[in-house]
């Protein structure tokens, strides 16, 4: 079977979201987005461009739940679709470009979060959620990373193939941090 794929799209909430509701009670999550541009200029470098302003809608549950979750200023990520729409600007019409979401996230790039998982004993009833907070998450990240480094070493050692070394904590928890 194919892998199923959809378009993608990233960038920043340029203003602040809204949720309104068609006829048919439908949510509709309607957000300007701007999406930053940049150009390699050579040895690696990049030039930033101007950044371009696109709309985004999301319906339905997905909708009400971005409204809650969504600000001006946040960088996100978006899987979805890019359709076109026509509509009547000072009394012409016009069509542009607008990115349907189906499913919407922070940018876990450039944004600090907690993530709430179910336990697998939650997830058959229904209840208890688990919190992990993301900087207790890049320590323990840090230090399975000591551990590991550590084994490979120690496995290497073993083969002859290098010298066990000491690891340092301090140089592995900066490296995570940036």
């Amino acid at each position: 079977m194919a892998i199923k794929t959809s378009s993608a799209m990233n960038g920043f909430i340029s203003d602040d979201p809204r949720l309104t509701y068609g006829q048919d009670g439908t949510a509709r999550f309607y957000a300007r987005v701007g999406v930053k541009h940049f150009e390699r200029v050579g040895d690696g470098q990049f030039k930033r461009l101007s950044n371009s302003y696109h709309d985004l809608i999301q319906f339905g549950k997905g909708a009400e739940l971005s409204y809650e979750r969504f600000s001006k200023g946040d960088e996100f990520l978006a899987q979805g679709q890019v359709r076109d729409y026509t509509r009547e600007v000072d009394g012409q019409e016009r069509t542009d470009e607008q990115f349907v979401a189906t499913r919407i996230s922070h940018d876990p790039n450039t944004t600090t979060y907690t993530v709430e998982r179910r336990t697998p004993a939650a997830e058959r009833e229904g209840t208890q959620r688990e919190s992990v907070d993301r900087d207790s998450a890049e320590r323990d990240g840090a230090a399975r990373e000591n551990a590991e480094a550590g084994r490979d070493t120690e496995r290497q050692a073993r083969l002859g193939q290098a010298e066990p070394v000491a690891q340092d904590t301090a140089t592995s928890a900066e490296a995570l941090a940036r």
